[in-house]
Parts: C-alpha cells; sequence; structure tokens
C-alpha cells in the first residue's frame, strides 16, 4: 500500500470511528428528546424540567461520558456543539481546568440546564437584599452552595444569580440554553457588590467528536 493510500484507509477508519462511536449515538437521540419535547407545546417550566431530565439521562450515559474524555480545556471558551435551527435553543459545552470559578452573574431572561458530565462543580446561588436602585452596586446574599457531581444537572430559571467552581479536579459540563448567547447582555456582579454587563465566554464551534481517540 502507498503511502497515500495508506493514509487515505486511516483517515476513513477515523470518520467511521467518528461516526460510529456511542457517545455520538446518544447526544444525537439526546437533541432528538429535546425537539421532541419542543413539539409537545409543554409550557415553559414543564418544558425545562423535561429538558433538565433528559440531560440527566445523557450525564449519566458512560459512553458520552468517554466521549468528553479528549475534550481540551477551555477556561474563557465556550464549545458550541448545536444550535437548533426550528427551536432555538442551543447547546454548549465547557471544560473546566482546575480551581475554575466564574463571577457571580444571572443569564438574563433564558432559562439554562446545567449538566455535569465529568468531574464535580460547586454550584452557588444568591439573592439581591439591597433595593436595586444603584445600577452600579448589589448587595449579595449567599443562598445555597451544593456540590454538583459527574450525573447531576442544576436547573437554573431567568435571572437566577448564581455561580459555579471547582477544586483541583478537570470538570466537563454540558448546558442546555432556550437560546444562543452572545446577542444580549448578562448582568455579573464582582466581589465587591460592583455590577458590569457581560456577554458571556469566547463562542467556538465545537464537533463533538474532537478528541476521539
Amino acid at each position: 500500500m502507498t503511502a497515500v493510500a495508506s493514509t487515505l484507509a486511516g483517515e476513513r477508519r477515523s470518520q467511521s470511528e467518528e461516526m460510529t462511536h456511542p457517545g455520538v449515538a446518544a447526544f444525537e437521540a439526546f437533541v432528538a428528546d429535546l425537539r421532541s419535547l419542543y413539539r409537545e407545546g409543554r409550557n415553559i417550566p414543564a418544558l425545562w424540567r423535561g429538558i433538565a431530565s433528559r440531560l440527566e439521562g445523557l450525564a449519566r450515559n458512560e459512553s458520552f461520558r468517554r466521549l468528553t474524555d479528549g475534550w481540551p480545556e477551555g477556561d474563557g471558551k465556550q464549545y458550541v456543539v448545536h444550535v437548533d435551527a426550528e427551536y432555538g435553543f442551543a447547546i454548549d459545552a465547557l471544560v473546566r481546568g482546575p480551581f475554575h470559578k466564574a463571577p457571580a452573574h444571572d443569564h438574563a431572561h433564558t432559562w439554562t440546564a446545567y449538566g455535569v458530565i465529568a468531574g464535580w462543580e460547586r454550584v452557588t446561588r444568591y439573592v439581591r437584599t439591597d433595593d436595586g436602585s444603584d445600577p452600579k452596586h448589589a448587595v449579595l446574599q449567599e443562598v445555597s452552595s451544593d456540590i454538583c457531581h459527574a450525573g447531576g444537572v442544576d436547573l437554573v430559571p431567568p435571572w437566577s444569580i448564581h455561580t459555579e467552581s471547582n477544586d483541583d479536579n478537570r470538570a466537563v459540563a454540558l448546558v442546555v440554553r432556550s437560546e444562543n448567547l452572545g446577542g444580549f447582555d448578562h448582568t455579573a456582579y464582582r466581589d465587591d457588590g460592583s455590577i458590569f454587563a457581560a456577554r458571556g465566554l469566547i463562542r467556538i464551534d465545537f464537533p463533538i467528536t474532537t478528541g476521539i481517540r
């Protein structure tokens, strides 16, 4: 076999492995399930409870977890793995390195289901205790702080203030959003209570087959 033929054969094997990886099939079935939920016409809270339940199933799928093992760390980046042309929801992946901590923030008017695929993250929630009259400063009170282990899902309603952090572990999350980010501001809060507007992380188109070995 010539070097060129050998290379082409290797590429065909690689493409075949990507398409037949059981983690890919699990993800495709998950997207189909979400589209079915939208078609049912549920009210919004019921829709998102259903989405969180489906995401929990995917987060506990060992084949899908193995698929993410080769995903590169992307602190400061959000990997866009699916944007639904018909229903508008988006699915992102986050791969956190050790000792990551996001500032307290909300997702504005959007709904979010946050599923941990590998590792763990601490999810901390806050409420504002000031009267909201100062556009540049807020007083936040912590109301809960829980570890979300692999297989767990956190459902984040609109305007809910929260943060995610980890310790000395790598953490992989898959995030379903009611719409694609980047076109509107979120409210974020520094540790001193000062408020700033943010558009979120750098968004990068990302095939879920990245890193298959």
